[in-house]
């Protein structure tokens, strides 16, 4: 009855030490053709328009999920990426069981084909202005593969029988619902009692479905983006939603059961994740304070960042399938997703789905696996072995751009994520009067107290040289109450226009344990306001650096993100906290409380 060729005999007898942390990737799901039009815009109900393009290529979410997956090359080539599926007995069906062993990736071709079906259709079509899209699935055969085929194709695939079960590695298998949402649960189930690692892409959610008790208790990861989690949670309109509200919505779904995250992919934003705490990865201990919510995004020296968006179907395909094969390696959930989102962004600036995913000779350093920390290829164990540190913030954008922060290099190495979890929480603390420092060491030593565990706090300053100094730390009050102009007019008669601007990050490992202090500075101008008015100051401070005058520099608020980090206060301030915490990971680690 299995669908596809046993893999298991390749590795028996031959597997390396340092090869027990490589598993199998198996993509269980849909295989369709893709009829493609574009146009300069989407049609409404009852609008024809006319295209510009017009192609004709393979698809399938869980086809597209096994391209990803074994292009990148990242998979062990002895594991392999498997692909379970169901095609229609047509020229189109053929095809693309052809191109699917083109690609390495195993499959039976002569099990695999349905008499009597077609092969399943995508009608797609494209916006050439956005690069959104539109979607019909006609699943035809994919329908065909039942729950009896998947059980005894897992069986064959992941079972180990010969005593080599510890060598087997942590095998990842993904599952979408293009296919019957009973075959997917039976997926899910078989795979767990197999020991697999099981994610859920829950795309398309069909009508009436909803997920239960047996599903939870099955899905390791569950991968739905913004329009699928308002489904799951039975919101009927998607834009009601704010990033709030799906944070609050996947907590919800862990304490409903998901084992270990949900990763709420976000298009051009990322994704985010929200996981059991370290010492929660039990879904026994529910509790929705027990979880933490991580923002990631592509590595940012991703090199094609900078192109225009092309066509973005199959982005979401390319990150589960990527975010698979990473995971088959051993590499911890963050850094896993934030390289998966790096492939994702690759395939939006080509047209296609399949067409447009990086091959392994494309990719960027930062996408590679060479040298990247691993842990043993099980999520939970990482949740375990890895402390956490506390960020005091109740601002969750604040809290995301920490976690870049601290996650990027100042230089063009690749990408070394920090061995620590960074979480927040919010407090509110006393006001205290001093100098920068002796607040922040005070402010750090108080919500280490209160929170009983390791902290860190972040205290700014916008310093005018003429006004010895001042605002000072008292900058937050002196913007509220006089606004831009009112900053720049205490300065009114001065000859000198120049301020810094400083960030002192305090760090304490536990209550009563020595605070360290990581200075960043910025020297600048003070100038009448230019940019975006959604940064407090940065609209009135210019960066000088070592040159002299403004010339045609930009304010703060005119920077780009990665322009604005590179010679900021803030984060220089976090590059001496971060490179701290890589000197000396180890003693930090058994320090923290």
């Amino acid at each position: 009855m299995g669908s596809l060729r046993s893999a298991s005999s390749e590795t028996q007898g031959s597997t390396a030490k340092g090869d027990i942390m490589n598993g199998k990737v198996v993509i269980v799901g849909s295989m369709n053709q893709d009829l493609t039009t574009y146009a300069p815009s989407l049609p409404s109900p009852g609008q024809t328009i006319l295209g510009s393009d017009f192609i004709i290529t393979a698809g399938g979410k869980g086809a597209n999920q096994a391209v990803a997956a074994t292009s990148i090359g990242v998979v062990d080539k002895r594991r392999g990426v498997h692909m379970i599926g169901r095609v229609g007995d047509d020229d189109m069906g053929i095809g693309l069981v052809r191109g699917l062993q083109s690609r390495g990736i195993k499959l039976n071709d002569n099990e695999v084909r349905v008499v009597g079906a077609h092969t399943g259709v995508a009608s797609i079509n494209v916006d050439t202005t956005s690069g959104q899209n539109t979607i019909v699935v006609a699943p035809g055969a994919n329908l065909a593969l039942g729950k009896d085929d998947v059980e005894s194709s897992l069986m064959e695939i992941l079972g180990c029988s010969d005593g080599h079960e510890k060598e087997c590695g942590r095998d990842v298998v993904l599952v979408q619902l293009e296919i019957a949402p009973e075959t997917a649960l039976q997926t899910l189930i078989t795979s767990s009692k197999l020991g697999a690692l099981t994610i859920l892409n829950p795309a398309p959610a069909p009508k009436g479905w909803d997920l239960t008790d047996e599903w939870y208790s099955a899905i390791d990861i569950l991968i739905p983006n913004e329009t699928e989690l308002a489904a799951i949670c039975c919101l009927s309109n998607r834009d009601d939603v704010t990033g709030e509200g799906e944070e609050a919505m996947a907590k919800a779904l862990l304490e409903k059961g998901v084992r270990h995250a949900v990763i709420v992919t976000l298009g051009a934003r990322g994704a985010m994740i929200v996981m059991r705490d370290k010492s929660q990865s039990a879904p026994s201990k529910n509790r929705i304070d027990s979880f933490r919510t991580i923002m990631i995004s592509e590595p940012p020296d991703l090199p094609c960042k900078s192109e225009l968006v092309v066509d973005t179907v199959g982005a979401g395909d390319a990150f589960c399938g990527a975010l698979a094969a990473y995971l088959s390696r051993g590499i911890h959930l963050e850094k896993a997703a934030s390289m998966a989102c790096g492939v994702a962004s690759m395939s939006v600036r080509k047209r296609g789905a399949q067409e447009s995913y990086p091959r392994a000779e494309d990719l960027p350093g930062c996408l590679r696996i060479e040298n990247v920390p691993t842990g043993d290829g099980v999520v939970e164990s990482k949740m375990r072995t890895r402390k956490t540190i506390t960020f005091v913030t109740g601002n969750k954008n604040k809290l995301a751009e920490v976690q870049r922060l601290l996650s990027t290099s100042s230089s063009n190495d690749e990408q070394l994520f920090i061995p620590f979890d960074i979480d927040n929480h919010q407090l509110d603390l006393p006001e205290l009067q001093g100098s920068p420092s002796d607040i922040a060491r005070e402010k750090c030593q108080m919500a280490s107290l209160q929170l009983k565990t390791a902290v860190i706090t972040e205290d700014t300053c916008l310093c005018f040289h003429g006004l010895n100094g001042l605002p000072g730390p008292y900058i937050k009050w002196f913007l509220d109450g006089l606004g831009h102009d009112g900053l720049n007019k205490l300065l009114q008669g001065f000859d000198d226009k120049t301020a810094y601007a400083q960030t002192i990050i305090a760090f304490s490992p536990g209550p009563d344990k020595e605070v360290r202090l990581f200075e960043g500075k910025t020297e600048g101008w003070i100038v009448p306001a230019r940019g975006s008015n959604d940064f407090g100051w940065d609209p009135i401070f210019e960066p000088t650096e070592d040159e002299q005058g403004s010339g045609s520099r930009k304010t703060y608020a005119e920077m780009t993100r990665d322009e604005k980090n590179a010679i900021s206060h803030r984060g220089r301030a976090f590059h001496k906290f971060r490179e701290y915490l890589l000197s000396d990971s180890e003693n930090i680690f058994n320090a923290i409380v």
